[in-house]
């Protein structure tokens, strides 16, 4: 089914307050993607800036597909 059976996505857990959950939830509407995809781009996005890796145009953002 998977031709890399590493690109498989598991589950993790984030608790978030009502103001952080409001924010996602806010961000995800506005951007017409699920709530999981803006939060998988914004944990990717700050990982990849504290590594220092820079793959602006290798990878779609969730900006680059609501626009």
């Amino acid at each position: 089914m998977y031709q890399d059976t590493k690109r498989v996505r598991t589950k993790a857990t984030v608790y978030l307050d009502q103001y952080e959950s409001d924010v996602i939830t806010a961000l995800a509407n506005y951007l017409g993607v699920p709530k999981a995809e803006v939060m998988r781009q914004m944990l990717m996005k700050e990982a990849r800036d504290v590594l220092g890796i820079d793959l602006a145009g290798l990878v779609d953002s969730v900006a680059d597909q609501a626009g």
